[in-house]
């Protein structure tokens, strides 16, 4: 679904003042219900799946540490062959 098709639809529902002052009150409700931090989406992620959580956080520091030198290699590799 894109802009228009938004738009299209929510035309055709045609909301009043008052209907469209609740559902932005029920979005912004839903929304700051379920804004957590990321420090809490890790907690609950190690809670229900330890070891899963330990192997995204390994594969993190991993990802971290690798990134640089395959990154300076990458380009010193493209100064050479330009």
């Amino acid at each position: 679904m894109n802009d228009e098709d938004l738009t299209r639809t929510w035309t055709t529902l045609d909301p009043t003042p008052q209907q469209l002052r609740r559902i932005d009150a029920r979005v912004n409700a839903w929304l700051e219900a379920h804004d957590t931090s990321l420090a809490a989406e890790w907690f609950a992620l190690v809670r229900i799946a330890p070891f899963g959580a330990v192997g995204l956080a390994a594969a993190g520091a991993v990802a971290i540490v690798a990134v640089s030198p395959i990154l300076w290699f990458a380009r010193a590799l493209a100064g050479v062959l330009m």
